[in-house]
């Protein structure tokens, strides 16, 4: 029999009052439950359970909101890649807590959010974006663990008006001369990169067991990469690791252009797929490193120097301007929307913007 107040009357006669007691890892929720011989000592225990509770709540509130961040990060760390969860300790540390300080968790409102938002202002907006998006996880593991209440006002970034930089056609000829008169793993690389639009650390994860001559596809299916060390005890701050791609769409098979295959045949010893492709051994080459030889080449070949990634953005512009349908090069570049080709990565040239003006006529008879 129900009276009120979660409280029932069992038929062993004994009153049993339940009550919310949290949730669970997955988010569920738990309940608990009081025991008495009468209706009226059941509800006295209810009351002292919610009045405890009431200060519990106060005390969790009361929560540094480092250790937050800190439970938020010890959660997450075993659900997601190293890289990523490395990341998050960058960020959190880098920039979110040096925001609040020791702020308690009880002193943080919707308006908090905007704080973030001013400090950090002269960032990009990429920048700003990842910060604000690991923020708004800490407030959500705050609202679920420590019975807080924040409800953050919505944020809009403007979007980035930095120019990416990409070799006008001058420039990659300029390259691509360099290049074919000095072939080697290093120079092959950077041609590589700049006909199929691999990163900088995907071609130094790359095997010669991924590189497919007959069928002229290469498989990308790792990245080379420089994190910051998770681990306090060591020495290093930074450590290089070889892991799957930023995301499950960069895992692809991209197709090779068959004058490039046909230089890789002639640099891709027999019995080497075990070896990486840039180094021809057992070891890889880190993305500094590499990033480095490609400042050389750039250098010997009279080209002003531009960032690595300039080899993808180049791609992406030159496939566009030879009519290379969006659908199959936001695969190739293993995008996981074609918008983020059209936005980020395609960017029309100088040179392309003189020929289609052209294509204008005079209507007028001079």
């Amino acid at each position: 029999m129900r009276v009120g107040q979660n409280i029932y009357k069992r038929k062993d006669g004994r009153w049993e009052g339940r009550y919310f007691k949290g949730y669970d890892d997955k988010g569920k929720i738990k309940y608990s439950s009081v025991y008495a011989k009468t209706y009226k000592e059941v509800r006295e225990k209810l009351q002292n359970i919610q009045l405890n509770s009431n200060n519990v709540t106060q005390a969790k509130a009361d929560t540094d909101f480092k250790s937050c961040c800190y439970g938020w990060l010890s959660k997450v760390k075993h659900g997601v890649k190293e890289s990523t969860y490395s990341k998050y300790l960058y960020i959190t540390e880098k920039y979110i807590i040096p925001c609040f300080e020791e702020a308690k968790l009880s002193k943080l409102n919707e308006n908090s959010i905007d704080s973030i938002a001013e400090r950090y202002s002269h960032l990009s907006p990429k920048t700003l974006k990842d910060i604000t998006a690991v923020f708004r996880a800490v407030v959500d593991y705050a609202n679920r663990y420590h019975n807080c209440k924040l409800r953050l006002n919505s944020c809009k970034f403007k979007k980035s008006s930095d120019k990416v930089a990409v070799f006008s056609l001058k420039e990659q000829e300029k390259l691509e001369n360099y290049l074919l008169r000095n072939c080697g793993t290093d120079t092959l690389g950077v041609l590589l990169c700049l006909y199929t639009g691999l990163r900088i650390g995907e071609v130094c994860a790359l095997k010669c067991s991924d590189i497919n001559i007959e069928m002229e596809t290469l498989t990308v299916d790792k990245a080379v990469q420089r994190i910051k060390n998770t681990d306090s005890t060591a020495k290093a701050k930074t450590k290089v690791i070889v892991d799957a791609p930023k995301s499950q769409c960069s895992v692809r098979v991209v197709p090779i252009p068959n004058f490039v295959a046909a230089l890789l045949k002639q640099y891709i010893p027999a019995g080497s797929n075990n070896y990486y492709f840039l180094s021809k051994n057992m070891n890889y080459i880190e993305p500094r490193c590499y990033q480095y030889r490609y400042k050389k080449i750039l250098e010997k070949a009279g080209v002003e120097y531009i960032n690595f990634h300039a080899l993808r953005h180049t791609f992406a512009t030159r496939a566009i301007e030879k009519g290379v349908d969006i659908k199959s090069l936001s695969e190739i570049l293993g995008h996981a929307s074609v918008n983020i080709t059209l936005e980020k990565y395609v960017h029309s040239s100088d040179e392309q913007k003189k020929k289609q003006i052209n294509k204008l006529e005079l209507l007028a008879n001079l």
